[in-house]
């Protein structure tokens, strides 16, 4: 069963504050500025997250403890420990499942064991009821757990209830509420019962073998399985699988040879050592391979960013989410990741000396994460803004217009222009997935526009419901939604102007078949009088492009002032 939630204090830079780190999700990122702390959850969780849940549940393990994971400064000897159950998760049927049949096959006493994992002193609002110990560092770095006391729980349940759900738990009949009652029903209501998932560590300094887990022998037991694991063969395909993926080659496969000296690649009819097949594969090899040996663990991975493109970074973390069923705790400096699908993501920082960690759930937070980092939105997206348009010829378009109003303002510097694809917003329902995928695009870089055609063929038309949902979106965030005054695009372009393009693409072109706002600009009347259609658009637009710009068309001046003043601010130009 993997970990709903946790908490921990008095452990190294997690210092005498709790702070809880949940809901946790099958892949949970923590990132933040060096020293902050990302690495210590990291640490507790490989070296001392197994030890504290034994000993939650009332066993005696043995400590690995170091003087080196007391809080610097800190002369107070609490230790603190949280373990989180979700009420709506697997863990939370596990935990009832294995409360005594007398309780589970009673309706009342089921309804209070229910009444208390709600209960606003365990959950404080959350869907996670929160189970606390307290422990002592004492002199020889033994720490000793006890279930804290909660008394506010008595106003949740009354005495009366409380000791016979402890009653029927235990099989007592005698006690207090304060001193059995409670914490000894709790005890038995906490995930610590699970027992600990085993966990395993990948650190930033990567290598092939090492110690009793030597990933080359996990490789050859799914390469060539025993005869009753032939299953096994299928983790090793889907590593080969991963492997082509990322290095874009169908015959790209790994193996490994009878001595066991490396992991060989071959591809391109030639076999290399993964070594020499490029720091980045090498890398996202190894980590996709130590995650997929492994089954129904925690994992935690230091730093995947290291020596991996952001493309690299995004395939890694979808296929350890798709192809592997281990828990992943991954810390990291890398905005990249921001945006993973399903990814629970938690923002580290250093305050007072001490970690603080706090969930990162909306784009507003995910964007003052890039600031803690000293990213810039040119450092993600390789501009301070971006202008998203149907395709390449609005681009030419839009080009052509801002170089017009300042010509000191660059794409691929001050400014990106992306495409979305007109069909995207003229076809799909406003509620349509793809629709949410796209409103989505605003977490990549908050100072984003986008540019879309009314498509109105006349005054009364109204604007589809899927682009004014796209508008209203867009309008709440720093920048802001962009819908043509005529018809499309085209129709801001003055009709001389276009004649003459129109001319130099297709000769036999005489005048615009109409020249209204809301009518179809490409199209044309030839010599005969037949009405055509211009077939290539981007050349249109260019030969628009080479003729000065004439802005006084429609909106289109106002609406040119208004993007170039909000490129500016996003990359803060003054004056």
């Amino acid at each position: 069963m993997f970990i709903d939630g946790l908490a921990v204090a008095g452990f190294r830079s997690l210092g005498n504050q709790c702070h809880r780190i949940g809901p946790l999700g099958k892949m949970n990122i923590f990132i933040g500025q060096n020293n902050s702390g990302k690495s210590n959850i990291l640490s507790f969780l490989a070296c001392h997250y197994k030890a504290v849940v034994e000993s939650a549940s009332g066993q005696r393990p043995q400590w690995d403890l170091q003087e080196i994971d007391r809080p610097l400064g800190d002369m107070s000897p609490r230790f603190v420990f949280e373990l989180g159950l979700k009420l709506d998760g697997p863990n939370y049927e596990e935990v009832l499942r294995l409360l005594d049949d007398k309780v589970t096959k009673n309706d009342g006493l089921m309804s209070i064991v229910r009444r208390i994992l709600v209960s606003e002193p365990l959950t404080q609002g959350t869907n996670i009821a929160w189970f606390q110990y307290d422990g002592e560092w004492r002199s020889n770095l033994s720490l000793s757990f006890e279930f804290r006391e909660l008394v506010r729980l008595k106003s949740g349940v009354n005495e009366g209830e409380w000791r016979e759900i402890w009653s029927a738990l235990t099989g007592g009949s005698d006690g207090g509420l304060t001193e059995n009652w409670i914490p000894e029903t709790l005890k038995l209501l906490s995930p610590a019962r699970l027992g600990a998932v085993e966990v395993h560590m990948i650190p930033a300094i990567r290598k092939v073998a090492g110690g009793g887990n030597d990933l080359i022998e996990s490789l050859v037991q799914l390469q060539n399985p025993v005869h009753h694991e032939q299953n096994q063969r299928e983790k090793f395909a889907e590593i080969n699988n991963f492997l082509q993926t990322v290095t874009r080659i169908n015959s790209a496969t790994l193996e490994i040879p009878h001595d066991r000296a490396v992991i060989n690649v071959h591809m391109d009819q030639k076999t290399l050592p993964l070594t020499s097949v490029g720091t980045g594969i090498h890398e996202v090899i190894i980590l996709a391979s130590e995650s997929t040996v492994r089954t129904d663990q925690i994992i935690c991975i230091e730093e995947p960013e290291i020596h991996l493109h952001p493309t690299l970074q995004k395939e890694l973390l979808r296929y350890l989410t798709e192809h592997t069923d281990n828990q992943y705790f991954i810390s990291t400096h890398s905005a990249h990741l921001l945006d993973a699908p399903c990814a629970a993501i938690f923002h580290v920082s250093l305050e007072n000396g001490q970690s603080v960690v706090t969930p990162a759930v909306s784009a507003t937070q995910k964007s003052r994460i890039c600031t803690d980092l000293g990213y810039r939105a040119s450092d993600i997206l390789q501009s301070n803004s971006v202008i998203w348009v149907e395709g390449p010829s609005d681009r030419i378009y839009l080009n052509h217009w801002l170089q017009a109003v300042d010509s000191d303002l660059v794409e691929g510097l001050h400014y990106s222009i992306m495409f979305y694809g007109g069909r995207l917003l003229s076809h799909l329902s406003a509620e349509d997935l793809d629709v949410e995928e796209f409103i989505s695009l605003r977490r990549l870089n908050r100072h984003i526009v986008i540019l879309m055609d009314s498509d109105r063929t006349k005054p009364q038309d109204k604007i589809n419901a899927t682009k004014r949902r796209i508008r209203e979106e867009f309008n709440e965030g720093l920048g802001f939604a962009w819908i043509t005054k005529g018809r499309e695009i085209e129709n801001y372009v003055d009709s001389i102007i276009l004649e003459n393009a129109i001319r130099n693409v297709s000769p036999s072109a005489v005048r615009l078949a109409k020249k209204g706002k809301y009518d179809n600009y490409l199209r044309y009347s030839d010599r005969r009088g037949t009405i055509q259609q211009v077939q290539d658009k981007v050349k249109l637009a260019y030969g628009v492009a080479d003729q000065p710009a004439k802005l006084d068309v429609l909106d289109l001046e106002s609406m040119m002032k208004r993007l170039v003043k909000f490129i500016r601010e996003a990359n803060g130009m003054v004056g």
